[in-house]
């Protein structure tokens, strides 16, 4: 029987080489640009530290921003927090604050690449509005899950001003714990988050 089309050699999908050649050049790329920074990061220095040539990286990635992108999608995912259904705000509240903190001790060894591209995007405004546009659809799919466990008259405010609130909270507290772990323990993000209950 003829091999599938989507498959060779030992039963790997073709996409597999593919696939794997993507994810250790994202890999390296947040090595080197946790250590240097975005502007200071050079494409042959990410092929070398994968182990490859320039070539692959162009071959997989258009540019130094597609990378970067690459790196954030895979390091920078948009938080999941299990809320519980039926649950008072203020309770669902402080679930989404403990995964956020959480999520801020994992990002942290991230925090100097995706620190250093949110910089370089300040400055390169067709960025910024790629970046925009990616969270205003993210933006759409939070109010949904969100309005999943919590009655929209509960919420202090319109469900998408509520979703930028507990996003700008969420970036900003994390941003604090990268810098000063000791100053910002769960509980600050838990009664910052619990603050937005009130009305």
């Amino acid at each position: 029987m003829a091999a599938s089309r989507k498959s060779v050699g030992k039963g790997r999908p073709r996409g597999d080489k593919r696939a794997r050649t993507r994810a250790a050049l994202i890999a390296a790329a947040a090595q080197v640009i946790g250590e240097k920074g975005y502007e200071r990061t050079s494409l042959e220095e990410v092929a070398a530290r994968a182990g490859m040539s320039r070539g692959a990286i162009h071959g997989n990635f258009r540019s130094k921003e597609e990378l970067l992108f690459a790196f954030m999608e895979s390091r920078w995912a948009p938080v999941k927090p299990e809320l519980k259904p039926g649950a008072p705000l203020k309770e669902q509240l402080r679930i989404i604050a403990r995964t956020v903190a959480a999520a801020a001790e994992q990002r942290r060894s991230a925090a100097i690449g995706a620190l250093s591209f949110q910089i370089h995007m300040l400055t390169h405004e067709k960025l910024r509005a790629h970046m925009a546009a990616a969270n205003a659809a993210v933006y759409d799919q939070i109010e949904k899950d969100l309005l999943r466990f919590v009655k929209r008259s509960d919420l202090p405010m319109p469900v998408g001003r509520f979703v930028r609130v507990l996003h700008a909270v969420g970036d900003g507290l994390s941003a604090c714990r990268f810098l000063e772990p000791e100053n910002y323990p769960d509980e600050v993000f838990v009664s910052a988050f619990e603050a937005l209950a009130n009305r």
